[in-house]
């Protein structure tokens, strides 16, 4: 490879776009080994290359993220006092609001 790649902390490769144009298949194996390249044009940043098992880890990241959220509300309307506060229909309400079907 003529031009040094090297990676920040999170194996993040930042690339122009001629560069990315040349060597692609090089990049392309750095992705396979779980990198991220973010190609930039001008300076300015226009895309991510990233592999499929990444943006799956970023869906299911998402995910966790709204689980713990409800878990939060669910935790603050059932406590208090020793008494529950929350209703069989807001607990439904709650686990289904994350459904897609």
């Amino acid at each position: 490879m003529a031009f040094s790649l090297i990676p920040d902390a999170f194996n993040v490769y930042n690339v122009g776009s001629f560069d990315a144009k040349t060597y692609f298949a090089e990049l392309l194996r750095k992705v396979q080994g779980g990198a991220q390249v973010n190609i930039s044009k001008n300076g300015k940043p226009v895309a991510v290359l990233q592999g499929i098992q990444s943006a799956k880890n970023q869906d299911a990241l998402e995910a966790h993220r709204r689980i713990l959220e409800r878990s939060k509300k669910l935790t603050e309307k059932t406590l208090q006092n020793g008494e529950k506060l929350i209703t069989s229909t807001e607990l439904k309400e709650l686990r289904d609001g994350g459904r897609k079907y």
